[in-house]
């Protein structure tokens, strides 16, 4: 059983602070994404896992055993970089086979683990090429297989897919879910790139300014997100936000801003009136925001005059002006005949609204 294990993980340069007690448990087997803007601490706390930096406060357990003073050698990890690191000198097959040589590993045992990983990673045809002959998603899999002949207890990933043109990037996200599959090791991974996150994670763990600020499974960050923050960075197109007051009409809840004015389903406003907030920023996404008007039952219509318009084959997203800010639609038939500057209905699905404080971006829940 590989579990890893930070507790209260902190990171300074001098008087400045970079990752701030950083506290999470990774089972053993599960693959782990960190994701967040640059600068969000990310990279700093996989490199303290590795050992590439000291941690200036904390612990970090790794398969039960405290491996602060452990120098990245003697943890029993593989990592796979943004820039590959392979010897430019050395064959493929020499990659491959360099860290089990440096293990003293018999060369019979090595052309056997360096034969599992290549026929894994259809790396067979290029066993003689040296990395200038191969291509960039070529060089990755040389990475990836240098990692899988060690048999390490943790794979760590360092945004390894950023270099890669984005045909290549989806591509290699398939053969990173395959290769999960025949290899079940304990993964982190790191990555700027939000649709990497939810394709790869089976939980995801969003960072900003050196804090976590949710942990969870794909769906739960993305329908339940903790505050503001992960709302907006987790989806695309992004989270709308519109600053509204809370006003009560004849026993119901309405959320008003300028020009616009909707119904908050019973369930939610029981929420609101608990929470005793009177201005909130309420939150929808693109994909919640529909052409025309709504069923009868449903008070959530608002015009606006479309700003912008964004074709994207199978589908059209629609920004409007509305409640001072733009709103984005998206999954709008992309044959339907919308103008710039022409004025639309649109209406929001009531079971789709989330609500933030306006002061601590905190979800209201």
């Amino acid at each position: 059983m590989t579990e890893v294990i930070l507790r209260d993980v902190a990171k300074k340069y001098g008087q400045l602070s970079v990752v701030h007690g950083v506290s999470l448990t990774i089972p053993d087997g599960e693959f782990v994404v960190l994701v967040g803007p640059s600068g969000c601490g990310k990279s700093t706390t996989l490199r303290m896992i590795a050992g590439l930096e000291s941690i200036s406060s904390g612990t970090i357990s790794i398969g039960g055993k405290i491996v602060n003073d452990l120098p990245p050698k003697d943890r029993d990890i593989a990592m796979v970089f943004q820039n590959y690191a392979l010897y430019q000198q050395m064959t493929v097959y020499d990659n491959l086979a360099f860290g089990l040589r440096n293990r003293k590993v018999p060369e019979d045992e090595i052309r056997k683990e360096v034969a599992r990983a290549t026929q894994m990673l259809g790396l067979e045809p290029l066993l003689t090429r040296k990395p200038f002959q191969l291509s960039g998603g070529q060089q990755q899999r040389v990475a990836f297989g240098r990692c899988i002949v060690r048999h390490p207890q943790v794979f760590l990933f360092d945004e390894p897919l950023s270099n890669l043109d984005a045909k290549l990037r989806a591509q290699m996200r398939l053969e990173i879910k395959s290769l999960r599959e025949r290899v079940p090791t304990t993964s982190v991974y790191v990555t700027h790139d939000q649709v990497e996150a939810m394709t790869l994670g089976d939980r995801v763990v969003v960072m900003k300014d050196g804090w976590i600020q949710q942990v969870g499974t794909p769906l739960e960050i993305y329908n339940q997100p903790a505050n503001r923050f992960v709302a907006s960075f987790i989806g695309s197109p992004a989270m709308n936000f519109i600053d509204v007051d809370l006003v009560e009409e004849q026993g119901r809840l309405r959320a008003k801003a300028r020009d616009f004015s909707i119904r908050i389903s019973d369930q939610t406003a029981a929420l609101l009136r608990n929470c005793k907030a009177t201005s909130v920023t309420l939150g929808v996404r693109p994909e919640s925001i529909h052409l025309g008007s709504p069923p009868a039952d449903i008070d959530t219509a608002f015009t606006g005059d479309v700003a912008v318009t964004e074709q994207l084959g199978a589908e059209l997203v629609v920004g409007v002006n509305a409640a001072g800010a733009t709103i984005m639609a998206s999954r709008i038939a992309p044959d339907t005949p919308i103008a710039v500057h022409e004025n639309v209905s649109m209406w929001m699905n009531p079971k789709s609204l989330h609500f933030f404080d306006a002061k601590t971006e905190a979800a209201l829940r």
